[in-house]
């Protein structure tokens, strides 16, 4: 990777993820979990200090690929704990995952 190349977020260069976080974040929308993964991408960046879903703070500027795929399951732990959540925790955790998994490589669908 060059100098100007900026670093990668998993397998996605932020000028992706940068784009995901406009898109997202450009302005009103409902209140759906791609909405609410918005603050994964936001971490992934290097633009949150605090990890979305288990409160982990950065080590550096910004998470390793150990960390995003930590922070999945942490957010695929919650989603699946129904009973002990309620919809909008749940719906959360459902943005963080999809959010992440993009991140990662385990989809391409970009949420």
């Amino acid at each position: 990777m060059s100098s100007e190349e900026p670093a990668p977020a998993g397998v996605r260069d932020m000028v992706e993820v940068a784009a995901a976080i406009a898109r997202l974040a450009g302005g009103p929308q409902p209140l759906t979990p791609a909405v609410q993964g918005v603050a994964a991408y936001e971490w992934a960046a290097g633009r949150r200090p605090v990890a979305p879903v288990s409160g982990a703070l950065l080590v550096g500027d910004l998470p390793s690929d150990d960390q995003l795929q930590g922070e999945e399951r942490a957010a695929l732990r919650r989603v699946h704990k129904q009973a002990d959540i309620g919809p909008p925790d749940r719906d959360f955790g459902l943005g963080v995952v999809r959010a992440l998994a993009w991140l990662i490589g385990y989809s391409g669908n970009q949420p």
